[in-house]
C-alpha cells in the first residue's frame, strides 16, 4: 500500500514536473525578449544624445554626409561621394602615394589625389555608371 501511494507521488511529481520547465522556460524566453527590446531603446537613445551634444562626431572611421545620396558614382568622384553613395567599405587599404583601394566585397575602388581612378566591380554591387 505505501509502495502504491510513494509511486502515485512519484508519477504525479513527474507528469507536472515538465509543465513547470515549460512555464518558466517561456517566462525566461519573454523576459529576455523585454530586456533586448528595452537595450534597443536605451541604444538608441543614447546615440541620439551623443549626436545632440557632439554634431560633428562621425560613427565610423568614414564621415558619412547627411546630405541627400546620390545614385552612383562614376571616374572623377570624390572619395566622400563614394562614400556617400556605398557607405562604408569592407575593407580599406592606404597605398600609401599609390592612392587608397576601397573594398565592397571582391569589388574594389582605387583612390589617385582623392578621386577615383578606377573600379573592378566582380560583386556586382557598386552603384557606378561611365559618364555620358
Amino acid at each position: 500500500m505505501k509502495r502504491n501511494l510513494l509511486t502515485a507521488i512519484l508519477l504525479a511529481s513527474f507528469l507536472t514536473f515538465p509543465s513547470c520547465t515549460q512555464t518558466s522556460s517561456q517566462a525566461e524566453k519573454d523576459y529576455i525578449k523585454n530586456l533586448e527590446e528595452k537595450n534597443k531603446v536605451l541604444e538608441k537613445e543614447l546615440l541620439e544624445a551623443k549626436n545632440k551634444s557632439n554634431p560633428d562626431r562621425t560613427t565610423s572611421k568614414f564621415k558619412q554626409k547627411t546630405q541627400k545620396l546620390k545614385d552612383y558614382f562614376t571616374i572623377g568622384s570624390t572619395e566622400d561621394e563614394v562614400l556617400e553613395v556605398m557607405g562604408d567599405p569592407t575593407t580599406y587599404v592606404d597605398m600609401g602615394s599609390a592612392g587608397k583601394r576601397f573594398m565592397y566585397g571582391i569589388s574594389s575602388v582605387v583612390f589617385e589625389n582623392g578621386k577615383v581612378e578606377s573600379y573592378n566591380n566582380l560583386d556586382g554591387n557598386l552603384k557606378v555608371k561611365v559618364k555620358e
